[in-house]
């Protein structure tokens, strides 16, 4: 069942703080701050200035958000954030911020719009793969030696996640690491799964604050753990299929497991 996002919190929009959920596992809030990236005086780059959370003119498509790290000094990781039904690119980058912390580039593609009306959607996989192209060819024009090469995180919400599910189970070493929020649990089918663990996919979560998300989900638990892959799901109980700060506080409980390749690709975050 598609379900409409309404990301309530847009943190660093708002000077607020933004969204997550509760964990089943309780999960503390772990070091959130990431460690700092070893660089060498002669290798270190000049501080980032600008805007935290700016538009990207993309070719094709409307303009996407970016959330910069401003003040990074090393190349930082890409999280692609994807918003729901409904919605806004800057939900989805406030929403991340408070997850992250402001470490990794945060690219939220725009998408379409719904009916006339000024909130956005995605009509499919493809046309969405496509926007996240264009918007990786920008930001790494923009930004240059700023950005990190390699792996990348994929997280969506609702129809974000949906669409996701085949485009990290495509690619997986592209995006070994995904978050799916209230959405695409009855969508990774053994064949998907098999696949993203071919392709070195190493771990999903599952964030849910419906009883319909904890129905849909345990079978794609299932089938990405015999495929070999890391996977499990928290959830913040049945307050609604939205993003708030009770949602974003129980992600950054499980962002410790889902990025521990700390010292890899993915790290330090």
């Amino acid at each position: 069942m598609l379900i409409p996002s309404r990301v309530l919190a847009v943190g660093v929009l708002l000077g607020a703080s933004t969204l997550f959920l509760v964990s089943c596992d309780r999960a503390p809030d772990a070091s959130s701050t990431p460690p700092a990236t070893p660089t060498s005086a002669s290798t270190a780059l000049p501080p980032l200035g600008g805007d935290g959370l700016v538009r990207l003119p993309l070719e094709g498509f409307l303009d996407a958000v970016i959330a910069a790290p401003i003040g990074a000094t090393s190349p930082r990781p890409i999280l692609i954030g994807v918003h729901g039904l409904r919605d806004r690119p800057e939900s989805a980058c406030g929403a991340f911020l408070g997850v992250t912390k402001g470490h990794p580039f945060l690219l939220c593609p725009h998408g379409v719009p719904e009916h006339g009306n000024p909130v956005y959607g995605f009509t499919t996989a493809e046309a969405l793969k496509l926007e996240i192209d264009a918007g990786l060819k920008a930001l790494r024009a923009r930004f240059g030696p700023q950005v990190a090469e390699g792996p990348m995180i994929y997280a969506g919400v609702s129809i974000g996640a949906i669409h996701g599910v085949s485009i990290v189970a495509d690619d997986p070493a592209r995006f070994p690491v995904a978050l799916f929020d209230e959405g695409g649990g009855s969508y990774w089918t053994d064949d998907r799964a098999s696949r993203f663990a071919r392709g070195g996919g190493k771990r999903v979560l599952f964030v849910c604050s419906t009883a319909n998300c904890e129905r849909e989900t345990p079978p794609a638990l299932e089938n990405l753990k015999r495929a070999g892959v890391e996977a499990k799901m928290i959830t913040a109980g049945h307050i609604g299929p939205i993003v708030d700060d009770r949602v974003v506080t129980l992600i950054r409980g499980s962002w410790p497991w889902l990025v521990q390749d700390r010292t890899g690709a993915l790290g330090p975050w």
